[in-house]
């Protein structure tokens, strides 16, 4: 059994190991797992880049830096 907790809302569940790892590949950044068969688990969750949409106003107006 694995406990994982799901990050958005903090709600912790305790599910079948193929259930939890098929949460876990589907969604990796939604998803943490905090025990795997009762012993703790340090799960590290990589972090989403931002998407910029190039489309947007904001993109136009910001000053990117370096640019010349």
């Amino acid at each position: 059994m694995y406990k994982i907790e799901f990050i958005p809302t903090g709600h912790i569940f305790s599910l079948p190991d193929d259930s939890a790892k098929e949460l876990k590949s589907k969604y990796p950044a939604e998803y943490k797992i905090l025990e795997k068969n009762g012993k703790k688990f340090r799960d590290r969750i990589k972090k989403q880049e931002k998407i910029q949409n190039d489309k947007s106003i904001l993109s136009k107006i910001l000053d990117k830096g370096g640019e010349q």
